[in-house]
């Protein structure tokens, strides 16, 4: 009899795999890693088919001349198939810029056009603007006047002048003023789906004006706004500086949401890549899944975090909070401080008031405050933990490990018991909170903090740095051309 191959069902196995771990993290970029590294699968399944080959030779086994069975070729091909569609479908913008195929010259799907754009119109010191734009980006500045003004151009791609004088008539930009809310329309809905239109626009507008923006794909840059600010789109980018009312977003997609020096709430939600806010005096509160870097620095009221992944409430982020693919970093905070995540490496400095942290998997250092210690509650399920405490702080602390080294470097009057495979610190330097660190596999080390692993003391506050200042309104020129988004440090998502 012939014998069976395990190639097949070790295949399910690593496609049921491969989509369970899709479910769990969906942050994960699976079809990008899925077009770059689909040869391993046929690689593997040949090493494999090969020791199968080998083992039924040795033992005198029915082998079949072809070693490979007609149905699996029949998946091979399959599976070259579409592996070198999804890496030629993933690396399109790559082989022709622009999505455009050109032969002999000549650009199969039509050429670019462009329309300058130029309006004003007078509504008002107050009014509320609301932006509909379709595809394009759009960059908008405050100003002390009660006008409005667009400069910019409209791109269209179409196979012949007249095509392309046909859609700009059908789809031009206007102003349209219904009370105290004026709407900037590119009417880009009324265009055939064949034809791609974009239009890229600056618009100065009152400082005191109230901004709507929505959106299919295309980036919003707002700065210097006396009101609040609301953006909903599909697909963009958002940066927005000197805002003096509060910051809504909610995006599908996104590569990065940035916000400095917003005076009021800031509300993000989504799917995206980075998020950056710098300089909050209100709350600021972040839900959904980000595959990127979430940065939080200067959050004068609480910061909520509602991740994948991760969950993090923080009543004061003097310093900073950087949450990354497998690391969360806290800086100088100011608690009640409640951290929830799975699997992650975990590192807390320089933090007062309360905190509680819960932990599945990732190691973790954990460094009071000198200054307001607070009582600390710590439960991992696997990791390593790395506790420094002040020389000179009041503590009663009790930290055990179930499997685990146990090392106490802190000295007396802490001292150290061996409990089975792990052991436990325990003591007391007088009257202050309580430390209790709950480890159910990982080594335990407590040490004293010197005087070089304190945080120097901050520098004075300064001023948010300034993005680029928007040109004065002259002849429409291309603008905002997309930024590439701050380098990561690689660490998911999920967040």
């Amino acid at each position: 009899m012939r014998p069976r191959s395990i190639v097949g069902p070790l295949i399910l196995i690593a496609i049921g795999t491969l989509f369970f771990v899709r479910n769990l993290y969906p942050q994960i970029e699976f079809f990008g890693m899925f077009s770059q590294y689909w040869p391993v699968i046929l690689i593997v399944w040949g090493f494999l088919r090969l020791i199968e080959v080998l083992t039924w030779h040795f033992r005198g086994q029915t082998i079949t001349r072809a070693g490979v069975s007609g149905g699996e070729w029949t998946l091979v091909v399959l599976l070259c198939i579409f592996g070198s569609l999804f890496y030629w479908g993933s690396n399109w913008s790559m082989r022709w810029p622009g999505r455009n195929i050109r032969v002999s010259g000549v650009e199969i799907f039509g050429e670019q056009f462009d329309y300058p754009v130029t309006l004003e119109k007078q509504v008002g010191r107050t009014p509320r603007v609301v932006l509909e734009m379709g595809r394009g980006n759009v960059r908008v500045s405050g100003a002390d006047t009660d006008m409005v003004k667009i400069t910019g151009h409209q791109t269209i791609r179409a196979y012949e002048q007249g095509d392309a004088d046909r859609t700009h008539k059908q789809a031009p930009v206007e102003i349209v003023t219904m009370g105290d809310q004026t709407v900037i329309r590119t009417n880009s809905d009324k265009v055939d789906s064949s034809r791609r239109l974009s239009t890229d626009l600056e618009i100065v507008v009152p400082r005191n004006a109230r901004i709507d923006g929505r959106g299919k794909n295309g980036d919003f840059d707002i700065h210097d706004i006396n009101a609040d600010v609301e953006i909903n789109s599909d697909n963009a980018g958002v940066r927005v500086q000197n805002l003096t009312g509060g910051l809504k977003v909610d995006l599908r997609r996104s590569d990065i949401v940035r916000a400095v020096n917003v005076k009021g709430n800031v509300e993000v939600k989504g799917r995206g890549q980075d998020v950056d806010l710098d300089s909050i005096d209100g709350t600021a509160v972040v839900n959904g899944a980000y595959s990127g870097e979430l940065t939080f620095k200067n959050i004068s009221k609480p910061l909520r975090f509602d991740g994948v992944q991760s969950d993090l409430r923080v009543e004061k982020t003097v310093g900073s909070v950087r949450i990354a693919m497998g690391r969360i970093a806290l800086d100088n905070v100011q608690g009640p401080t409640r951290l929830s995540t799975r699997s992650r490496d975990v590192q807390v400095r320089d933090f007062s008031g309360s905190l509680d942290l819960t932990m599945e998997r990732g190691d973790l250092e954990l460094r009071p405050s000198v200054n307001n210690p607070g009582k600390v509650d710590v439960r991992t399920t696997n990791g390593d933990v790395i506790l420094s405490l002040p020389a000179n702080a009041k503590f009663d602390l009790v930290a055990t490990t179930n499997r685990g080294e146990v090392e106490n470097g802190f000295g007396a009057p802490l001292h150290r018991e061996t409990e089975g495979k792990g052991g436990s610190i325990r003591g007391t330097t007088g009257a202050g909170p309580q430390i209790r660190v709950t480890a159910e596999r990982g080594a335990l080390t407590v040490r004293r903090a010197h005087d070089g692993d304190l945080p120097s003391a901050p520098p004075p506050p300064t001023a948010a740095p300034a993005l680029p200042k928007a040109p004065p309104p002259t002849a429409p020129s291309p603008v905002l051309p997309k930024t590439a988004p701050a380098a990561k440090v690689p660490a998911p998502v999920s967040q």
